[in-house]
């Protein structure tokens, strides 16, 4: 009987606090976390003539997933990149997406209805920690999404 309880708080905990697909569909900004690896990747790219330094996040979800989740910083909106601390990702902990945890959707329904250009997306990049505080760049999605006609 104990152990029953317990599968059950634990299956009832785990239901309460994964995230949804509909519930990351309506959301109008996104937080996603990057950490360097295997399948995360980091690009920078030369300086531009007017000082701008752009860089690429790109995740591949799958593993074996031909076509990554693409993002690059916004160049209109560089004045959005800061240095944020854990009370700020406390606080948008039900924003932020793993993702990791997308590989249970289908690539195409995510990067049409969860990463589409409508919502603000930020990178919280903690591959450059500065004082226990990461990096927030807002980018832009360059996924492709594919309509049937």
């Amino acid at each position: 009987m104990k152990y029953i309880k317990i599968i059950f708080f634990i299956f009832l905990t785990n239901n309460i606090y994964s995230q949804n697909y509909e519930y990351l569909k309506k959301l109008d900004t996104i937080y996603i976390s990057f950490k360097k690896g295997k399948h995360n990747m980091k690009i920078e790219y030369p300086e531009e003539k007017n000082g701008f330094k752009n860089k690429g996040y790109f995740f591949n979800v799958k593993k074996k997933e031909i076509q990554p989740f693409r993002f690059e910083i916004d160049k209109n909106r560089t004045s959005d990149n800061t240095v944020v601390n854990k009370s700020f990702l406390r606080k948008h902990k039900r924003k932020t997406i793993k993702i990791d945890a997308l590989n249970k959707f289908d690539y195409q329904d995510v990067s049409c209805e969860i990463l589409n250009q409508l919502k603000t997306i930020y990178i919280i990049d903690y591959s450059e920690k500065k004082n226990k505080n990461v990096m927030l760049y807002r980018v832009i999605s360059i996924n492709l999404c594919y309509t049937k006609e």
